[in-house]
């Protein structure tokens, strides 16, 4: 009974402590919800103004910040399709925990289904452990991403600052036209050999040199077949009517400084490159350092965790064995119930068998002497039956044998009588058609009464209606 208190005790402490845990992680859900929420409607206003003064149409900065939208559609493709795998594995993992809840409604006391439930409930942590550790490195990778980012805006907008600090530019001697806002705004944060390059192609017509685009490309065709000499721009007068030798001249002399120029910009933008890969190595390596701080606290807080949770699976174990221990002596127990009762089982049928063998013999042994006694009866009854049939025949041949002389007698009576009675008549065919003598005493007889033939025979009388014209 002691015991049956404490455990009582016990199931009630872990009830209320289950009652408080359950409390408390809806709480935590519900500030979790909360939070997001409040996230989503700031990140719904922040996409909103992205939208109207980067990605609109009307404004002059689209072109500037087209790469930035592509990158921005893919980074959003790639959350949607993240999105989607997270919640495939949540259903999983939901459908699975349903699962045990169904097999454990329908709980049966052996040792198949309790290794069959425990396979479950590790099945079930095991899943729900990758799904977290996963989540948990995605997670870490985000967070070293993002102080990757933060480092290398804060080492470009220091970079900015010091290209402002630099001496502007000197500035041809001919301008054609005064630049954009727009071109202004790009070219002053860009490198010295970049921002000379640009305002090159701003101040001479762009990329062709004001020319068009055939007279630019038949321009470049007889150059490079000529390799620069300068017999081709006598094959480019010819070509290109449009121009003079003179202009063909200016323009050479254009796209030998465009290519020097374009060459500087590449080498400078060479050097930028690698300068900024110095950098970000620098910021990487700054930032690793301090993921592995965060690292080795996160594997302390995991050991502690993974010990708890030990604890937690041996005291379950515990709990399981003990559960087994006495779901292994009931099963005993009723092992033993049904071993008794088909000991009784087979104690009854065996009587049950003799009964029936004794009764058994005991009908055979009736049914001999009613087979002996029905053979003296029937052979008392045979001996009766053939006296009687003989008698039968006896007296059937002897009335057969009467029945034949009284025959032989009746045959003699009509032989004697034919004797008597013979007739002998000869043939006359003319007797035929005369008349008999039965006719001939009728006709003698008519006419002396004085009756003549049948002359009329009376009928009834005919309405003067239907006797016609």
């Amino acid at each position: 009974m002691m015991i049956i208190f404490i455990k009582f005790q016990i199931s009630d402490r872990e009830k209320n402590t289950l009652a408080w845990k359950s409390k408390t992680e809806q709480a935590k859900k519900g500030e979790t919800l909360r939070e997001l929420q409040k996230l989503n409607v700031q990140i719904a206003a922040l996409e909103r103004e992205k939208a109207t003064h980067l990605y609109s149409r009307r404004s002059d900065f689209r072109g500037d910040f087209s790469q930035l939208e592509e990158i921005d559609s893919k980074s959003n493709d790639e959350k949607k399709t993240e999105k989607i795998k997270l919640k495939q594995q949540l259903e999983k993992i939901s459908h699975m925990v349903k699962r045990f809840h169904m097999e454990l409604r329908d709980i049966k006391p052996t040792p198949e289904f309790v290794e069959k439930l425990k396979i479950t409930m590790e099945e079930i942590e095991g899943t729900i452990n990758a799904f977290k550790e996963q989540q948990r490195k995605q997670y870490e990778e985000l967070m070293r991403e993002e102080k990757t980012t933060a480092q290398e805006i804060q080492a470009l907008e220091r970079k900015f600052e010091s290209w402002n600090q630099l001496s502007e530019p000197v500035v041809s001697k001919k301008p054609q036209q005064k630049p954009l806002a727009s071109a202004r705004d790009i070219t002053k944060d860009l490198p010295q050999e970049v921002a000379q390059f640009e305002k090159f192609l701003e101040e001479t017509g762009g990329v062709r040199g004001g020319w068009d685009e055939y007279d630019h490309q038949t321009f470049l065709k007889f150059r490079q077949r000529h390799n620069g000499k300068e017999i081709f721009i006598q094959h480019s007068l010819v070509a290109i009517p449009t121009r003079t030798e003179e202009e063909i001249r200016d323009h050479e002399d254009w796209y030998q400084s465009y290519l020097s120029l374009n060459e500087k910009k590449k080498e400078s933008i060479k050097k930028w490159r690698k300068k900024k890969e110095e950098d970000k190595d620098d910021v990487i390596s700054k930032v690793d350092q301090q993921l592995e701080d965060e690292e080795a606290k996160k594997e302390e807080k995991k050991k502690k965790k993974e010990e708890i949770i030990q604890t937690e699976k041996r005291e379950r174990y515990k709990q399981l064995n003990s559960y087994r221990v006495q779901k292994e002596l009931e099963r005993a127990q009723a092992e033993e119930r049904k071993l008794r009762e088909e000991l009784e089982k087979a104690r009854k049928k065996e009587e049950e068998r003799k009964r029936q063998i004794e009764a058994r013999e005991r009908d055979e042994v009736w049914e001999r002497a009613q087979k002996d006694q029905q053979k003296e009866i029937a052979a008392r009854e045979l001996v009766k039956f053939r006296e009687r049939d003989k008698k039968t025949v006896l007296q059937r041949l002897a009335n057969q044998k009467a029945k034949e002389e009284e025959q032989k007698e009746k045959e003699k009576r009509l032989e004697k009588l034919k004797g008597q009675v013979e007739i002998e008549v000869s043939r006359d065919p003319n007797r035929l058609l005369q008349p008999t003598a039965g006719w001939t005493s009728r006709t003698k007889d008519k006419g002396s009464s004085g009756t003549g033939p049948l002359l009329h025979i009376p009928h009834r009388a005919v309405p003067s209606w239907r006797q016609g014209p």
